[in-house]
C-alpha cells in the first residue's frame, strides 16, 4: 500500500515579531516542521517593494552585492547596495530607493514639509546600476523621504535642472529595461496623489500638501511640453503620465522612472514571479507571516498579492500575524481561510507550533 503524500507547506513572510522577512520566515517554517515532521515547509522572504527590497531580492537570489555612496534626500552621502544577478545571459540589478531617500534619513520634524529634498540619489543609484553593466534595472520604491516627482533623479541623469534635456535622457535610456517595483498604484497628481498620501499616511498639513501638489502639476505641465503625452488609441485623448499608476509612488520617484519607460507593478505581484515563489503555491498550504493583517494590508502588498495569487491557483491560505483586524467574511473574499495572532509574550515559533496542530496535524498510525 503506497503511503499519503506528504503535504507541503509554502511560508512567505514580509517580517514579523520585529523580525526581517528571511528569519520571520525561517522560524515560522523551523516550528511548523517540528510540529508537522511528515510535512515538507519551505521558506520564502517576500517584500512590497518598500524599504528592505533590496535585501530580499539579494538573499532569495544570491545576488553579487555592490556597496556604494549615493546623495541622501537632503544632500549628504548616504551608503546603499546595488544587488546584481546575472541570468540567461542578462544581467539585473535590483534597487532599494529607501537606501537613498528613505524616511529614516531625515529628522522627524523635517518630514513635515520635504520641499527642497531631493530624489538625485535614486537617480544616482539607477546610473551606477547601468555602470555594472546592467541591461535591466528594477526600482523598488515606497514611502520616501522627498517629494520632488522625480525632478532630482532626471536632473542627475542628465536631463538638467530645467529638465530641458529630457527628450534625450529618455533616448539615451531606451536600451535599458526599466522596471517599477511601487507599494501602490497612486497617480502622482489628485486626491489620491502623492501630495494627498502624506496628509493621509503621515499627517503633513493639509495647506503643506496642496502646496506641493501645485509645485507637482507645474513640474508635470513642464514635462509635457518636453514630451507630449501620446493619445489613447480608442479614446483619442492624451495619455496623462501623472495620472498613471504609481506614478505617484516615493514623492514621484515613479512618475520620474516611468517618463523613462518603466514597466510598473506591484513589488509583492512582481516578487511573486521573480522568486518564483508563484510557482510553489498549487498543492501546498500558504501560510502568510506579517506584522499586521489589517485594513490596509489585505488590500496593498504582501499579503494581499500572495493570498490573491493562492486564491487563483485554489490553495488554501492561513496568516500568522502579530495583530489580527480583519473578519472572518473579509478574509474569505481573499481567500484566506485562518487568521492567527500571536498571544502575549507568545514567540512567533510558538505560534507556528500552535497553528501547524491545526492545518497539519500528524496523521494516526
Amino acid at each position: 500500500m503506497t503511503s499519503p503524500p506528504r503535504p507541503r507547506v509554502v511560508v512567505v513572510s514580509d517580517g514579523a515579531a520585529g523580525l526581517p522577512p528571511q528569519q520571520a520566515a525561517e522560524d515560522v517554517a523551523a516550528e511548523w516542521a517540528r510540529s508537522a515532521p511528515h510535512a515538507d515547509v519551505e521558506a520564502h522572504a517576500s517584500s512590497d517593494g518598500g524599504a528592505g527590497f533590496g535585501d530580499v531580492v539579494a538573499g532569495a537570489l544570491g545576488a553579487a552585492r555592490h556597496p556604494v555612496l549615493v546623495p541622501g534626500p537632503l544632500g549628504e552621502e548616504v551608503p546603499a547596495e546595488i544587488a546584481v544577478v546575472e541570468r540567461g545571459g542578462e544581467v539585473t540589478a535590483y534597487l532599494d530607493s529607501a537606501q537613498a531617500c528613505g524616511r529614516h534619513l531625515v529628522p522627524e520634524g523635517r518630514l513635515e514639509d520635504p520641499s527642497g529634498m531631493s530624489s538625485a540619489g535614486v537617480g544616482r543609484l539607477v546610473r551606477l546600476a547601468r555602470e555594472l553593466g546592467a541591461s535591466r534595472i528594477v526600482v523598488g520604491v515606497g514611502p520616501l523621504a522627498c517629494h520632488d516627482g522625480g525632478a532630482g533623479l532626471l536632473a542627475e541623469l542628465g536631463a538638467g535642472e530645467d529638465l530641458a534635456r529630457l527628450p534625450e535622457v529618455r533616448h539615451g535610456w531606451a536600451d535599458v529595461r526599466l522596471v517599477l517595483a511601487v507599494t501602490r498604484e497612486s497617480p502622482l497628481l489628485g486626491f489620491h496623489g502623492a501630495s494627498a498620501t502624506l496628509t493621509e499616511d503621515h499627517g503633513v498639513a493639509p495647506e503643506v500638501s496642496q502646496r506641493l501638489e501645485t509645485a507637482l502639476g507645474e513640474l508635470s505641465d513642464r514635462v509635457n511640453q518636453l514630451l507630449p503625452p501620446a493619445r489613447d488609441l480608442l479614446t483619442g485623448l492624451p495619455r496623462r503620465p501623472e495620472r498613471e499608476a504609481g506614478s505617484g509612488v516615493g514623492g514621484g520617484v515613479g512618475y520620474a522612472l516611468q517618463l523613462l519607460g518603466a514597466r510598473t507593478g506591484t513589488g509583492a505581484r512582481l516578487l511573486l514571479e521573480e522568486l518564483g515563489i508563484g510557482r510553489r503555491l498549487p498543492g501546498g498550504l500558504l501560510v502568510l507571516v506579517s506584522a499586521a493583517y489589517d485594513g490596509r494590508t489585505v488590500h496593498d502588498g504582501v499579503v494581499a498579492e500572495t493570498a490573491a495569487a493562492a486564491l487563483g491557483t485554489a490553495t488554501p491560505t492561513v496568516v500568522l500575524a502579530d495583530s489580527v483586524a480583519v473578519g472572518r467574511r473579509e478574509g474569505m473574499a481573499l481567500g484566506v481561510s485562518g487568521s492567527y495572532e500571536r498571544r502575549p509574550g507568545e514567540a512567533l515559533g510558538d505560534l507556528a507550533a500552535r497553528v501547524a496542530r491545526t492545518w497539519t496535524p500528524v496523521p494516526r498510525a
